[in-house]
């Protein structure tokens, strides 16, 4: 029973110290300059060491060895706690902000590193529970067991509330982590049981299977969720296992079918033997691995290695798009998730987002920002490969050139709109003729879409042109109807002016006629610049300066533009708060939305506005009595170009909406036919 024991538990070791072992080494070497990969490799590593040793420990001979395979065993065990933690918070994101958090758990596990070499950390060793031989805690060792648990509880209830947080997928991802390290701990932490003499002794056997378990159901979310990028490594890391244990299985039944019915010796027949299953294994091994690593990885991670499916449904989505950014992030997640490229590149050629420019050269299109990277690599029109490519109007392969392996071109006619740079696939295999055709089916509809988008831009940037072009004739209309208002306004301060100038010749010039006359025509002079200067205002576009305003001014000074009449104006304007804005298009806003009020009422009504705050929002209302808007086009008012009147150029709406919605605000309208029409204005 005391040697099952002993076997079952060296074992528990033996296979979670090999696994990490396995874990740390292909994840340190796929990338070795991310730090995710470093720390979760690192960590990996401290729990092999303290698998490997801990062996070494409960199978020694003697007390000494038994001492020193426990103390160079717990130099990994103080290093798992700032590990364990420093992964956890670079995949959530949170170094940046906590880096002396993480410092400071190394320092002091550091401190116990130090202290382990001596006898307060581990007085000594002596037989356990039928092992050899397990710790004897010294006075240090119970506030280390203490710290590895507390930081052990504070990463789970981090990745608990971080996993509330999280939504989407990232939220299965950090859930399934959370509940991964709840398992692996609370089973792991039963080896510090021993070391106090609580039994029983076989959950801490079971403890390091779940402590294994933690570190696979990792690997699973990483492998699932490409947290990092190790998927295809493990996928044929299996396919390699897999198809060395078939292979060496009929190897081995060879063998013992030529030593029993045959011979004992090594002999001629045998090396004949042995050097035609050699063969075999070479034609065989390669379409063995695959056959095993293409039925794992669709078994293991459906949903993403399905190749027809993937393709077909990209092609269809990129197909449906007429947005650059749109196509070319459905490309780079084909290349990525779905083949499996190392470093996928799509080449556009440099101006194709500016009709109006000439390329000359093809450049990188990045990843993230779907913008040219003029530091990443050209190709040139003069290019003799974009020549091959047209000519050939097929990929071109290079399994020599890790960087270039295969390159497709997305051509429409003779036009070369796209050239797909593909590198070596993760798993280092060759392009298959099943790659390349369902490649060139996506760079088929990759071309055409491309090419609509191309097309697409330019009649966008030519409607915006002629959008701003109507957005000023707009504005001019505007003051094509204000200038009654405005000649009525300066025509009363220049009739004072002529009157009392006509007077000045009939009256005695002592200095206080002198004085009056002097502030009365500065009065009205200053009157007539100021309403030039709003009009100039409106027709001039200028620089776009934002400044803390008040809009009851703003609806005061905008008022002033109007001769109203057979209308009357109800002025409720509460005090607000000022807001950021720009006070030229605000008074655009205002003028705008009075004029549609005034014209809703033909034959006369009543023009209310009001400003007021409302749930700590700024509110303007211009309300008018008139005809109303009807339910049925309500939807289309803030549309560009749509006017109810004949004369309309159907933009004044769309400037408010426009210009309220640059500011942060919201634009509502209440309308009901008959009952008139209230535009709400929240800040």
């Amino acid at each position: 029973m005391v040697d099952s024991f002993l076997f079952q538990y060296s074992f528990s070791y033996l296979f979670g110290g090999t696994v990490f072992a396995i874990l740390a080494v292909f994840v340190f070497l796929k990338a070795p300059e991310e730090s995710l990969n470093k720390v979760f490799a690192f960590y990996c590593f401290c729990v092999a060491w303290w698998s490997f040793f801990s062996i070494l420990m409960i199978n020694s001979p003697t007390e000494f060895w038994g001492t020193f395979w426990d103390r160079l065993c717990l130099m990994g065990v103080v290093l798992i706690p700032p590990t364990f933690i420093h992964f956890n918070y670079i995949l959530l994101g949170y170094m940046q902000k906590y880096r002396w958090f993480i410092l400071t758990n190394y320092i002091v596990s550091g401190f116990f590193f130090i202290a382990n070499l001596t006898p307060f950390f581990v007085n000594h060793t002596s037989p356990k529970f039928g092992l050899n031989y397990y710790t004897d805690p010294g006075p240090l060792y119970l506030p280390f067991v203490a710290y590895f648990f507390s930081l052990s509880f504070f990463t789970f209830f981090v990745l608990f509330f971080a996993s509330r947080r999280a939504t989407g997928r990232y939220k299965k991802q950090v859930s399934l982590l959370f509940w991964a390290a709840l398992l692996g701990y609370s089973m792991g932490g039963n080896n510090y049981n021993l070391s106090f003499g609580i039994g029983p002794a076989f959950l801490a056997a079971i403890g390091n299977l779940g402590v294994v378990a933690y570190g696979l159901i990792v690997a699973y979310t990483i492998t699932k969720h490409r947290l990092l990028d190790i998927s295809v490594i493990i996928s044929r890391f299996v396919a390699e296992f897999i198809a060395i244990f078939i292979l060496g299985t009929i190897y081995l039944f060879m063998v013992w079918l030529y030593w029993v019915n045959v011979s004992v010796r090594i002999d001629i027949p045998f090396i004949v033997i042995t050097i035609i299953f050699g063969i075999l294994v070479g034609q065989f091994y390669q379409r063995l691995r695959l056959f095993f690593q293409t039925t794992s990885d669709k078994l293991f991670l459906r949903g993403k290695y399905d190749y027809y499916d993937t393709l077909s449904e990209a092609s269809t989505r990129a197909g449906e798009k007429l947005s650059i950014p749109s196509i070319l992030n459905i490309l780079y997640d084909v290349f990525y998730n779905a083949v499996e490229i190392s470093n996928p590149q799509v080449f556009l050629p440099e101006y194709f987002t500016e009709p109006g420019k000439v390329s000359k050269r093809y450049l990188i299109y990045d990843k993230e920002t779907f913008k040219p990277n003029k530091k990443g690599g050209e190709i040139g029109f003069d290019d003799p490969m974009v020549k091959q490519l047209i000519e050939s109007r097929a990929p071109i392969c290079d399994p020599k050139n890790p960087c270039r392996e295969l390159v497709i071109p997305c051509l429409l006619e003779n036009r070369l709109i796209a050239i797909f740079v593909l590198g070596r696939k993760l798993s280092e295999d060759p392009y298959t003729d099943e790659d390349i055709n369902l490649l060139e089916g996506l760079a088929s509809q990759a071309a055409i879409a491309l090419d609509h988008t191309r097309s697409y831009e330019k009649i966008k940037t030519d409607l915006e042109a002629a959008e701003k072009v109507l957005a000023r004739s707009q504005r001019l209309a505007s003051l094509g109807t204000l200038i009654a208002g405005v000649t009525h306004e300066i025509r009363n301060p220049l009739t004072v002016i002529r009157s009392e100038t006509e007077r000045l010749a009939n009256q005695a010039r002592d200095q206080e006629y002198l004085k009056n006359y002097r502030d009365l025509l500065l009065k009205h002079i200053d009157r007539i610049s100021g309403i030039v200067q709003r009009m100039l205002g409106l027709a001039k576009e200028k620089p776009k300066k934002a400044k803390s305003i008040d809009l009851r001014e703003v609806i005061e000074q905008t008022l002033q533009f109007f001769v109203i009449s057979r209308i009357t104006v109800k002025q409720d304007l509460k005090p607000v708060s000022m807001i950021k804005a720009n006070e030229d298009e605000m008074h655009e806003v205002f003028v705008n939305l009075i004029q549609n009020a005034i014209e809703a009422m033909p034959g006369g009504g009543t023009l209310t506005l009001k400003t007021y705050m409302e749930n700590d929002r700024i509110v303007a209302e211009v309300s008018d009595t008139g005809s109303g808007i009807p339910e049925d086009i309500q939807e289309k008012i803030f549309d560009p170009f749509y006017s109810t009147r004949h004369e309309g150029v159907g933009l004044g709406l769309s400037i408010v909406y426009r210009i309220v919605r640059e500011h942060d605000g919201d634009v509502v309208v209440n309308s009901k036919p008959g009952d008139g029409t209230t535009f709400k204005l929240l800040f």
